[in-house]
């Protein structure tokens, strides 16, 4: 008998004790004595298999009681062991409508009748509903026999495992709904292969693996669609591309690197390697292994990145394998390099080929092409679950028409979760392989994520803050980059808690819920982080405007003194002999006609990032802002301007390293 069948047996069986055991009016309480001796009758005709004498008998209590939940559920258990899944769930949805706190096993029931029925959407909500109920005493249900409690224990150890069987179910509904599949058309796809397609956040752009011939080599084509229409695809920056093959690319959510293939260039450890570079818009730049232990003696290609940039996927026939090409995934260290790579293991991998992994943004559903698992054709693409212990599930076949009786590879999905793409060799294509795509009618369940662009910035000068950390809760730290930017990947709808801790602003700290986004643009997140120091204005004397520098207004009767302090290359740091040389400046300036005003002004040279120039020649200024103030110098104005960079126009470099103090005198 299955294992199902002797939990619910056993549950009617512990049934009649606790029915016994009731005193009271209602047919929840005790049963006349006659319906008490049917119900046992129907338990005993439930153990010998006798289902329609139990049907009959159920039924029998049900005409005298129609709400006694113990029959309904007696009933729905009769039809789930005869496999009328419909009947069950008809029966079991009654059972919980009349008696929602009787039994809690019984929201597992109901739900797994659904799911047999095929009604997966109801069934994930009353699991997920059951699942919900665990934190309740066991009091709050008026049936909690010995019996209850042992299914209970049965159906918990089930759950997460019965919620992902449900998504799955959904989304493989969703690919068989699929009305067609499209050939991106010849501006893309020509009488060669094409495959491996990565598309942006937008859409607007593509990337792809082309190959004129079975002889030639593989390069790295792009092509971009600004209204809507792929233009014809040419090869990335002449540079990038060699005489050998360059393969699958995947770009990190963030727009800004890629991973790709790169065999038999100087610098590779085997055939084939992955490499990064970064991105510009189509333009490919700075190819370079990636660090850690990735690449080895054997062939690596085809990476797939998580959307937070934490795990990296990729085939390779590296050993400790389970057959020909098999998928890996490493994590990221701290230090940014990759962890030593793990095999996802015998539900993933076969003896035969597994490769062009793809992995959704929630982190939660892998995509892949397979040889060794049962497919339709030669090559298939299908998707595994991976659950709460990071294991994953038997993978599931996509169906048709996203595969055929022909190869399909490198499955690619978009941004928002609507679009996907894939490389077949299908009849009616244009020539060997060729890139198709095809439309979902609604995402497929996973969870939605929203990408997050950040930017951390100067409140009063408005200037990028680079290598700022920023410290969330539950969720690893990132940094700002040069230009102040940084990217994370948010759960939809759910709330992040950050602080920023920078060295001269004021500690930011905030808690903000990100929305759910399409991701065809960023979600924007802007910091603003204000300056520890900000020099006091005195303004009493004069109506200026406070966005005018000193230097343009007029001043009647006064004198302009000026003094240049110079900074070593990269330094914001006042020396001692700086120091000194101030305070001399300071002593003769200040100890003759009253001061009116104080500016200063910092300076950087043009060697590097005009944001970085700029941030570094405001810190120069507010330096000596700080020096003075520590001298209790009260002055009418003190006026910083951070000017950025200096070209040199042939002066040298340590010149532009500078700060002038101009001080204005009452000549009276």
């Amino acid at each position: 008998m299955p294992k199902t069948a002797i939990i619910f047996i056993s549950v009617f069986l512990s049934l009649g004790t606790f029915l016994n055991a009731q005193t009271g009016d209602s047919p929840f309480d005790i049963l006349p004595e006659k319906l008490g001796d049917a119900y046992r009758d129907a338990e005993q005709a439930l153990i010998y298999r006798d289902f329609d004498g139990a049907l009959k008998l159920f039924t029998k209590i049900l005409k005298k009681y129609p709400e006694f939940v113990p029959a309904l559920r007696g009933i729905g258990a009769c039809h789930i062991l005869m496999s009328e899944y419909d009947l069950a769930a008809k029966y079991y949805d009654k059972a919980l409508e009349l008696g929602p706190r009787f039994s809690r096993a019984l929201y597992y029931e109901t739900a797994d009748a659904h799911f047999k029925s095929g009604n997966y959407y109801l069934a994930r909500e009353i699991f997920i509903e059951f699942d919900s109920l665990s934190n309740l005493p066991i009091s709050s249900f008026s049936y909690n026999g010995s019996a209850e409690q042992f299914a209970e224990q049965e159906y918990y150890d089930k759950i997460e495992r019965s919620i992902r069987a449900c998504n799955v179910a959904m989304d493989s509904i969703k690919f068989l709904n699929i009305a067609k599949v499209e050939n991106l058309g010849e501006s893309i796809n020509t009488k060669g292969d094409e495959y491996f397609p990565f598309v942006s956040n937008d859409q607007k752009l593509i990337f792809y693996t082309a190959r004129k011939n079975e002889n030639a080599d593989e390069n790295l084509f792009y092509s971009s669609a600004p209204f809507g229409k792929w233009r014809i695809g040419q090869k990335v920056n002449n540079d990038f591309n060699t005489d050998f093959h360059e393969g699958m690319t995947t770009l990190i959510r963030d727009g800004r690197k890629m991973i790709f293939t790169a065999c038999q260039r100087e610098g590779i450890l085997g055939p084939c390697d992955l490499w990064q570079a970064d991105v510009k818009g189509e333009k490919i730049l700075e190819p370079r292994p990636v660090i850690g232990y990735v690449n080895s003696p054997m062939w690596e290609s085809q990476a797939a990145i998580s959307c937070d940039g934490s795990e990296l996927y990729f085939a390779s026939n590296r050993e400790g394998g389970e057959g020909g090409t098999d998928i890996w995934i490493c994590t990221r260290l701290d230090d940014g390099r990759w962890a030593e790579p793990k095999n996802l293991g015998p539900n993933v991998n076969t003896e035969g080929d597994e490769e062009a992994p793809f992995i959704t943004n929630d982190g939660k559903v892998l995509y892949f092409s397979s040889t060794g698992h049962l497919g339709m054709g030669e090559q298939d693409i299908f998707f595994t679950r991976r659950g709460a212990d990071s294991t994953w599930d038997f993978p599931v076949n996509l169906g048709t028409p996203v595969n055929s009786s022909y190869r399909e590879l490198g499955f690619f999905l978009s941004a928002d979760g609507k679009t996907g793409y894939l490389a077949s060799n299908r009849k009616g294509g244009i020539g060997g392989m060729d890139i198709y795509k095809f439309t979902l009618s609604d995402q497929l369940n996973s969870d939605p994520i929203t990408f997050v662009e950040g930017h951390v910035i100067d409140s009063i000068l408005k200037t990028p803050i680079p290598n700022a950390t920023i410290q969330f809760e539950n969720r690893t730290d990132v940094q700002s980059d040069e230009e102040g930017r940084f990217f994370i990947c948010v759960k939809g709808d759910d709330m992040i808690d950050f602080e920023v801790l920078e060295k001269d602003y004021h500690k930011y700290k905030r808690k903000k819920t990100i929305p759910i986004w399409d991701n065809k643009n960023f979600y924007k997140l802007e910091i603003m982080m204000d300056p520890l120091f900000r020099l006091p204005v005195y303004n009493e004397p004069l109506d200026i405007d406070l966005e005018t520098p000193i230097s343009d207004v007029s001043f009647p009767n006064s004198k302009e003194i000026k003094h240049q302090l110079f900074y070593g290359f990269d330094s914001d740091e006042l020396t001692a002999d700086m120091k000194d040389d101030l305070l001399g400046f300071l002593q003769t300036t200040f100890s003759g006609n009253p001061v009116m005003s104080v500016e200063i002004v910092g300076y950087a040279d043009d060697i590097g990032a005009d944001s970085y120039n700029l941030i570094l020649s405001e810190k120069r200024a507010k330096a000596v802002g700080v020096f003075l103030k520590d001298k209790g110098i009260r002055v009418d104005k003190i006026y910083i301007e951070g000017k950025g960079e200096q070209k040199s126009s042939g002066k040298p470099k340590w010149k532009n390293r500078r700060v002038e103090v101009v001080v204005r005198v009452d000549e009276g």
